[in-house]
């Protein structure tokens, strides 16, 4: 298996949890592109005004190991891991080694295919008028107009938006297997909240 890893800066003010990034042992590393390949998934690791790190799989399944912490091994096909309720439930339970859960997946093609990229939480998201996490700018993490579907888990919702600093159109959404016309290809910063929370 091949391992990408890098380390770039990202401003996250809002951000109060870590995104899960466990090397697999064993696995070689090499330097990452300027993109990630095609069908590569993306594990991010982000820290409130810290440097982040972004590590970089070829299989779906070893994407969901590094974020589960190796406690999910056998993650059914992207397609079928968005949409299978028991898997869904499996995520939804669990809580990282960090006090890490899985917050949200965001997919390049539409029907949760292509390149993925995951953030995880602190803890599940809260109903309590604050935004859980922010990502104000995906082109840090060369995933900046390419979303086309996106999936949430542990009462996250995601607000995605058009522009950086979450400005122009956006749309909320707890599982999109195609995001729509307004957003499609469009997404450059996201927010995630507690579902049906408002927050103004």
């Amino acid at each position: 298996m091949r391992v990408r890893t890098g380390v770039t800066g990202l401003a996250a003010a809002a951000c109060a949890g870590v995104l899960l990034a466990p090397s697999p042992a064993g696995a070689a590393q090499a330097p990452e592109a300027s993109r990630a390949k095609a069908d590569s998934y993306c594990v991010v690791k982000v820290s409130a005004g810290k440097t982040t790190k972004t590590t970089c799989y070829d299989t779906f399944r070893a994407y969901m190991a590094a974020m589960t912490g190796g406690r999910i091994t056998d993650a059914p096909a992207p397609e079928k891991a968005a949409t299978d309720k028991k898997f869904q439930a499996r995520l939804d339970a669990l809580v990282g080694p960090m006090g890490e859960v899985s917050g949200a997946q965001l997919y390049e093609n539409g029907h949760f295919g292509g390149r993925a990229i995951g953030y995880a939480l602190g803890e599940p998201c809260k109903n309590d008028g604050k935004w859980d996490a922010e990502i104000s700018d995906l082109d840090a993490r060369n995933f900046d107009d390419i979303t086309s579907s996106v999936k949430t888990w542990n009462n996250c919702y995601i607000e995605l938006y058009a522009s950086a600093d979450f400005k122009g159109i956006h749309n909320t959404y707890d599982q999109a297997d195609w995001v729509g016309e307004a957003m499609n290809d469009q997404a450059t910063s996201f927010r995630l909240k507690a579902r049906g929370e408002t927050i103004n």
